[in-house]
């Protein structure tokens, strides 16, 4: 009886910390340089390379208790890019999935506004591990990102949750609200 009740008690922990999870500042974020803007859930924080004047490569990213969020971005020369695109988003996914340990669930072309490229899903193995007696069942995380070029700049804007969220409304909202000034 006493052991049903932890576990019951467990349960009501996990879902408690999941609502509160969800529940984000969600507010439009523009970076200091201005060339764009998203629809965050919390404050981006830059990393010591975008905080730079004339970075060439950076990014912005928030965490909570559940999720991980970011945009990243890198210049490349001048030189015409449009012959290794495809090339190029096939090896960002791939170099993703080796060092996520990740096995693919989608890769399909985007198009939003006038941004079109890649939209990749990949399942992160749970690292969490779980006793035999527990009824819980491990809960996958899901990385999902879009990837496409403006110029000769590459921008990748990414967000990592628990498998059951990577697709609600406001993650659709997240990544549809991107826009380039």
């Amino acid at each position: 009886m006493l052991k049903n009740l932890v576990i019951i008690f467990g349960i009501l922990i996990l879902f408690c910390l999941g609502i509160s999870a969800q529940e984000r500042t969600w507010k439009t974020y523009t970076p200091s340089k201005g060339n764009w803007s998203i629809l965050a859930p919390g404050t981006l924080t830059p990393d010591a390379e975008a905080a730079k004047s004339n970075s060439k490569r950076g990014s912005y990213s928030y965490n909570d208790s559940n999720g991980f969020f970011a945009v990243i971005y890198t210049d490349y020369s001048k030189l015409n890019i449009f012959p290794w695109k495809k090339a190029h988003y096939g090896k960002q996914r791939n170099l993703v999935m080796k060092a996520n340990n990740a096995s693919l669930v989608k890769d399909e072309e985007f198009t939003y506004g006038n941004i079109t490229g890649r939209e990749v899903r990949l399942r992160m193995p749970d690292n969490r591990t779980f006793a035999r007696e527990s009824l819980l069942r491990p809960q996958h995380r899901i990385q999902r990102f879009r990837m496409f070029f403006q110029g000769n700049r590459f921008y990748m804007i990414l967000a990592v949750l628990p498998e059951e969220q990577i697709s609600l409304p406001e993650i659709d909202k997240y990544f549809n609200s991107f826009t380039l000034k």
